[in-house]
């Protein structure tokens, strides 16, 4: 089995992963990069500036493979300027020369400029690029793709899953792990903000609201079903999907702590985990207020940590097999089948959920009014 595992960049990580029975590959990025991520990362780096090449010849000696992220969905067209071309061919140079076995791209033209200019480098498509059918999987292997991260979003469709195997010769990979719910309105828009405000050139300088997010833990607070709709897959179902082909099993997680990477990574290398499966998901936490407390008018507060789910893992045992024959793309609506597990499966403190759920809506209503910004509707900012 091969297991993608997210780094901090805290060199305690790898000894721990190596040992583990998975062959682990390593992905992460610097917080910021010219091309930015589709992701957040840790707020503090484990390094200081210019060590990322030893960090990855450590992770070499200790037999892990690193695949270096570019997965931002946009580059607001900076591609085409030659100045920013000639930096983005001198970044990539730059990870050629520290050693980075692969990249991981969403954008399409990335992964034929990378097979053309750098064809020594194995090009990874990010699950960002929503390949989810036959037909983008291979238009995608065409462009040069040597493995494709599949759209989250299709995790538990196994017809199509088979078919996309079928259809295409290079590497799949699966993301296990993500708590986003299913079929988000906001994944777009969020995978856009995250990606702008990780990119170096961006003017705003990394300044962004975590508005998807809120949004997100709120739906999944006020319908707590979501949280089994949500396509994550147990590390005891991982078999069914190495037996249909999947060639790489992703894990997410690169702003958590690295005993939690360790515990989450160990989960799924050993195909089981006795506990409470929501501590080995990556739930983002809301972050209310704006990144960056520079922006005039703005308020930075951070409220309190989200309530915690406890998610019976043995109590899923065959969860899986009833979506071996629903179709949820277009049944969901007419189906209570994963109200009915979360009913049995989720406990949680009622009264907590309620008072978190309040100050979000609190937040949300201040971003919707303006009032974070202490301007009226109809009123231009003119901020200094």
């Amino acid at each position: 089995m091969q297991l993608l595992a997210p780094t901090n960049w805290d060199p305690a990580l790898i000894a721990p992963l190596s040992k583990l029975e998975a062959s682990i590959e390593l992905y992460g990025v610097l917080p910021t990069s010219m091309i930015g991520s589709g992701g957040s990362g840790p707020d503090n780096v484990y390094m200081m500036g210019g060590q990322e090449e030893a960090y990855i010849k450590q992770a070499h000696s200790a037999g892990l493979k690193f695949d270096y992220l570019l997965n931002a969905p946009s580059m607001s067209n900076m591609e085409w300027d030659e100045k920013t071309h000639r930096e983005l061919l001198e970044h990539l140079e730059w990870i050629n020369g520290i050693e980075a076995d692969s990249v991981t791209v969403t954008i399409p033209y990335l992964v034929e400029l990378v097979k053309r200019q750098f064809p020594h480098l194995k090009t990874r498509l990010s699950t960002i690029a929503h390949v989810d059918s036959v037909t983008r999987a291979k238009l995608f292997e065409s462009l040069g793709a040597d493995s494709i991260t599949l759209d989250i979003n299709i995790n538990r469709d196994f017809k199509l899953l088979k078919a996309i195997r079928s259809a295409v010769s290079c590497e799949l990979v699966l993301l296990a792990n993500n708590l986003c719910i299913y079929k988000c309105p906001y994944e777009y828009y969020h995978h856009d903000s995250l990606g702008h405000a990780s990119q170096s050139y961006n003017p705003l300088n990394g300044c962004y609201v975590d508005y998807c997010v809120i949004r997100c833990t709120l739906d999944r607070l006020c319908d707590i079903s979501q949280n089994i709709k949500s396509r994550w897959v147990r590390p005891e179902d991982i078999y069914a999907y190495e037996e249909m082909g999947i060639d790489v099993i992703k894990i997410s997680g690169r702003s958590i702590p690295t005993d939690q990477i360790v515990n989450t990574a160990t989960a799924y290398s050993s195909h089981h985990y006795q506990g409470n499966l929501h501590d080995i998901l990556n739930v983002l936490t809301p972050k209310i207020g704006l990144v960056n407390s520079d922006l005039p008018g703005a308020q930075n507060d951070i409220i309190a940590t989200p309530p915690n789910l406890y998610i019976d893992n043995q109590a899923l045992e065959d969860f899986m097999d009833f979506f071996r024959k629903q179709n949820c793309l277009s049944q969901c609506h007419q189906c209570n089948y994963c109200q009915k597990i979360a009913d049995e499966v989720i406990q949680f403190d009622r009264n907590e959920v309620a008072e978190y759920v309040s100050m979000l809506k609190a937040f949300l209503d201040n971003l919707s009014s303006s009032r974070i910004f202490k301007v009226k509707a109809g009123v231009r900012n003119r901020l200094p």
